[in-house]
């Protein structure tokens, strides 16, 4: 195997570890808005988007990567909104998120 099929056994090695965390990531949140929900809590919370970004972007060890770690995280965080939205219609539950 040469370097280049290494490097891409790597990438699908990534990308399978990252789809399994993205289920996990998306569960969870699915299971918070249920929560808020059920004790009638907001479900969209700015600050707490703003925060969750903000520490994951300071866990870089590669400050090069500042901006693509921001947009990740916003675009994570979009698509569980999208999710939770989708969820919501479905049960016929009318909360802001």
């Amino acid at each position: 195997m040469n370097t280049h099929e290494k490097l891409r056994y790597k990438i699908d090695e990534l990308d399978a570890e990252l789809i399994a965390l993205f289920e996990a990531r998306m569960q969870v949140a699915e299971n918070i808005a249920q929560y808020k929900i059920q004790n009638d809590i907001p479900v969209f919370d700015e600050a707490r988007e703003e925060q969750v970004v903000c520490r994951n972007v300071e866990r870089l060890q590669d400050q090069s990567l500042e901006i693509y770690a921001d947009s990740f995280f916003r675009h994570l965080m979009a698509l569980s909104k999208k999710r939770q939205h989708e969820n919501l219609r479905k049960y016929n539950v009318s909360h802001k998120i």
